[in-house]
């Protein structure tokens, strides 16, 4: 079920809120209520897979919890890592099958070739759950936060499924953790008010207008422009990329938004996801503004636990390079997403190194345009479908296929840019580079606010007739 979809706004979104409401002085009934809907809202996507999928996030949450209710009871060190390594190997393990097994036997049969071996591994084609990256990470949290002493335990089943599976966040982030919304599960606010009401919608609104009028108009031509790769031009190729940087933030922010407002409206309150990442100066301030929840992850899971900053300026690049290749992984399973996370990882290892020697100081509008170029570059290899497809858009950005300079609203030429679509795409530079975010924005009390918000939810009801699915939905 999207969130852009007249089922989910006219039908789950009403009756789930008013029900969660009017149960308000049931806590027990209220969990269930609000973990049986959410499991009904994940079993919805493209039925029955959903629905069959659905005992792989049960199992997650299940051992996870089984996991932090037997590290709770032992002060036995080597009892609580065993129940760890069973918690983290069921989430890895879902993980590893389902996203990376096609992927990894792949690489096998290229490493079996390469050394003269006839044999050849089958490659197993499997489905992958939706959400899957989202919610193993979310309860390998909890289950690392209880053995290392930072959380208790859930109060029950039914609080940590309630946390795991809850639909604002269940399928596409922000990555929330336990110790997130620990306390606003076992204080459960029993009263509706009018700012839970405004801020949430507020924030709703906001991120079905990025999705719907933004991201979305600018997805086709930079759909066309990737699919015609080898017919691009310098020109063209950076419109390419350049757009979609804008269609995967708008797009990205927009759910993060929503999810965000449709929590508040439940009582509860999401960690921020975005914080203008396109105003960073470096590319290691940028990653602390992109995508947040899944960075404070790996800083905490991975890169500290590696050794962070605290060794030599060689380990510590070393460090960045391992976490941000898994960053690339977490995404997917191609070269695409590898090749994304080891450029991400030099970056950032070059970042620390040049800025250790002095050699890092640029004016800040300078610091803005070379780390959201460098960004643009590489996203434009995560978006390709292939490395080889990555390569040519490689060759058009730096002028092999031709400048392209009158390639301008011609439709008849598969490589053509849309005058409007450049338009489109000098505006948002601006608004991404000006604008305060959604955060940060002070939403006055005032009818004017008011009806702002009622055209821009009329608009988005007229578009979600053809309702698209999240970018983030395919990681």
């Amino acid at each position: 079920m999207l969130f852009n979809s007249y089922i989910f706004l006219f039908a789950f979104l009403p009756v789930v809120t008013l029900v969660w409401w009017l149960l308000a002085r049931r806590e027990r009934l209220r969990l269930a209520w609000l973990t049986l809907a959410s499991y009904a809202f994940y079993s919805y996507f493209e039925f029955p897979r959903g629905l069959e999928l659905l005992p792989l996030l049960i199992a997650s949450t299940t051992a996870d919890y089984v996991a932090g209710v037997q590290m709770a009871r032992t002060s036995v060190a080597r009892r609580r890592k065993q129940w760890l390594l069973l918690a983290l190997t069921v989430n890895l393990g879902l993980l590893a099958y389902f996203k990376y097994l096609g992927f990894f036997e792949s690489i096998a049969n290229g490493v079996l070739a390469l050394a003269g071996v006839p044999v050849e591994v089958p490659i197993h084609s499997l489905v992958l759950p939706i959400g899957i990256s989202f919610y193993t990470f979310n309860s390998m949290s909890y289950s690392i936060d209880i053995y290392r002493g930072k959380v208790e335990p859930a109060r029950s089943f039914l609080h940590y499924s309630a946390f795991v599976s809850l639909f604002p966040h269940l399928i596409a982030g922000p990555i929330v953790r336990y110790a997130d919304i620990a306390a606003q599960l076992d204080a459960l606010k029993r009263r509706l008010t009018s700012t839970m009401v405004s801020v949430g919608a507020f924030f709703f609104i906001c991120g079905l207008t990025k999705k719907l009028l933004l991201a979305d108009t600018l997805a086709p031509t930079v759909d066309r422009l990737f699919a015609s790769a080898d017919s691009l031009s310098f020109m063209s190729a950076w419109a390419a990329s350049l757009g979609y940087s804008l269609q995967m933030y708008f797009d990205f922010s927009g759910y993060s938004d929503m999810a965000v407002g449709l929590a508040m409206m439940l009582g509860f309150s999401f960690p921020q996801n975005f914080a203008s990442p396109y105003k960073a100066r470096d590319i290691s301030e940028f990653w602390r503004r992109w995508h947040m929840t899944l960075s404070r992850w790996m800083r905490d899971y991975v890169f500290i636990p590696l050794g962070g900053s605290h060794g030599t300026l060689l380990l510590t690049a070393r460090n960045l390079f391992i976490t941000m290749l898994l960053v690339g992984l977490w995404h997917g399973a191609a070269w695409t997403f590898v090749v994304f996370g080891l450029a991400q990882g030099v970056l950032l290892g070059g970042r620390a190194l040049a800025r250790n020697m002095g050699l890092w100081k640029p004016p800040a509008w300078l610091g803005r345009t070379l780390t959201y170029l460098s960004f643009v570059v590489t996203l434009m290899v995560f978006r390709s479908p292939s490395i080889d497809v990555a390569g040519t858009m490689a060759s058009a950005m730096i002028g092999m296929q031709g400048l392209g300079l009158t390639d301008f609203g011609a439709s008849s030429i598969s490589s053509a840019i849309p005058v409007l679509f450049m338009f489109q795409m000098g505006a948002l530079l601006a608004w991404v580079n000006i604008a305060p975010n959604t955060f940060e924005y002070q939403l006055p009390a005032t009818r004017r606010a008011a009806m702002v918000l009622g055209v821009l939810l009329a608009i988005d009801l007229a578009l979600v007739a053809a309702p698209s699915p999240f970018l983030y939905f395919q990681f």
